[in-house]
């Protein structure tokens, strides 16, 4: 229910701003080197995360590069009280990564049926800002 809420308030500043595309930061979180790890919350507690909207709620959202970090807080792992399974718990030493570095994201969004419009306002953004490194393997986009 708390998803609906969330969507249906962000369509609701959509249409009452005449807002063509909402732009955000996908999550919070820097990312980890270690793919979809739990990040504990403050103090070692509860893992933390973004709520899941866009696709999770229905929408539809595009992802581009926005830039990259070169510094990431991988979480630990320790064993389990009861020695069942390891929990992630709080880091404090950074990792220096090379450059480029991972990725973060911004997304857009626009309200359902209107894809067209994110698609070329998300490509217009990644033309401009030219943040985007391509892989080693595969060369540039063809026309960037």
């Amino acid at each position: 229910m708390l998803r609906e809420l969330l969507r249906r308030v962000e369509m609701k500043v959509i249409q009452e701003n005449r807002l063509d595309v909402v732009v955000r930061l996908h999550t919070s979180l820097p990312p980890g080197r270690i793919a979809l790890a739990g990040q504990p919350g403050p103090g070692g507690g509860a893992t933390r995360g973004d709520i899941r909207m866009g696709p999770y709620a229905g929408e539809t959202e595009v992802l581009i590069p926005a830039g990259y970090v070169r510094t990431v807080y991988d979480p630990a792992w320790v064993l389990s009280p009861d020695k069942r399974r390891y929990i992630a718990t709080n880091n404090n030493t950074p990792v220096e990564l090379p450059a480029p570095g991972l990725p973060f994201s911004l997304v857009f969004r626009a309200e359902p049926g209107a894809e067209g419009r994110i698609l070329r306002v998300a490509s217009a953004y990644e033309a401009a800002s030219k943040r985007r490194v391509p892989p080693p393997a595969f060369g540039p986009i063809p026309g960037s």
